[in-house]
């Protein structure tokens, strides 16, 4: 049977609010007490090693980038892209609403440069993992990781059409829900790209077919923003058996996300206070058990593709060797 992974990939942002407007001034709680104090110990009580997807506004705050740093050890940083927040042409909007694949190719490129950079600075070594603000991946994104050194992309979410989010052709319906390479020009298809794209693990419902009120009924997301933690496990269980019955032979890695902001109160839209941010803590909480109970391992969206390679090597040489007690007659 092949083996299970989890990966949980928290997006990092400075503090938002109801429909997700900034709180003013630009504050960052949502990482000295949501990641400091309340994931990062959860996360170590279980031995599980999350991935934090670093916006630019947090990468330039020196205290946020201090604090992330001592976590390294026990931990992935990876690069987020709000593209408002990166050069060219920074500012500080009250609500992050930009695609990145509506960005003209240069100035795409100049931002994921740009964050790419601050990265660096604030880390001294480059990024592997990347996720797009809104997961606002288009045609040049690939590309454009490939040439900055990513290794892993992790903005695809199957089953999902953002067209009506305001990016019009935003849309993963139909995209594997397993790692995979993608195509160049088409995210949603595997092609040959050098980068790993890791989906967030989103299930369609049975309602989802039926035309007209499937459209309108939200797949099943391996989030604990909004589902409960039983919900959770029979996600995590029908994408595992479903992945096996495929695939017997390969790596299972199922994604969790969720955003810094959800688990202090009155900085998401999630959490109007701290009955509602320690329930979203308490639904991971579960969801880590489960993993835990069932020796599934927590690992960083960087540790997967090597996960996947090693199992690509492992299963041939497997099925190579002769099978000890019994009969080799044909």
């Amino acid at each position: 049977m092949s083996r299970a992974y989890l990966c949980v990939s928290i997006d990092t942002e400075c503090d938002k609010g109801p429909a997700w407007r900034s709180r003013r001034p630009m504050s960052f709680e949502g990482v000295h007490v949501g990641i400091i104090e309340r994931l990062q110990p959860l996360f170590a009580s279980y031995g599980a090693k999350p991935t934090y997807l670093v916006s630019p506004e947090v990468l330039r705050d020196e205290r946020c980038a201090e604090e992330l740093k001592r976590l390294e050890a026990s931990c992935e940083l990876g690069a987020h892209l709000h593209g408002e927040y990166a050069e060219p042409g920074a500012w500080e909007p009250e609500v992050t609403r930009d695609f990145q694949r509506d960005y003209d190719p240069d100035v795409e490129k100049q931002k994921l440069t740009y964050l790419t950079d601050q990265f660096i600075r604030a880390f001294a070594h480059h990024p592997v993992s990347f996720r797009a603000g809104r997961f606002g991946i288009g045609p040049q994104t690939i590309r454009i990781l490939e040439s900055l050194g990513y290794a892993v992309e992790s903005s695809v979410t199957p089953n999902v059409d953002w067209s009506s989010a305001g990016s019009p052709g935003l849309n993963f319906e139909g995209a594997p829900t397993q790692p995979y390479r993608p195509d160049r020009d088409d995210p949603t298809r595997p092609g040959d790209s050098t980068i790993l794209e890791i989906p967030v693990t989103i299930r369609r419902r049975l309602l989802n077919s039926i035309p007209g009120i499937g459209k309108r009924l939200e797949p099943r997301w391996l989030r604990p923003t909004w589902t409960s933690g039983e919900a959770l496990v029979r996600l995590a269980e029908d994408e595992i058996a479903d992945a096996r019955r495929a695939a017997p032979g390969r790596a299972v890695v199922l994604n969790a996300m969720l955003h810094n902001t959800e688990v202090i109160p009155d900085a998401s839209p999630y959490a109007d206070g701290e009955t509602d941010a320690r329930a979203i803590l308490d639904r991971l909480r579960h969801l880590l058990a489960f993993a835990q109970r069932e020796s599934i391992a927590v690992i960083g969206l960087g540790d997967v593709p090597e996960v996947m390679e090693a199992k690509a090597v492992l299963e041939p040489a497997l099925t190579s060797l002769p099978l000890l007690g019994r009969s080799q007659k044909t």
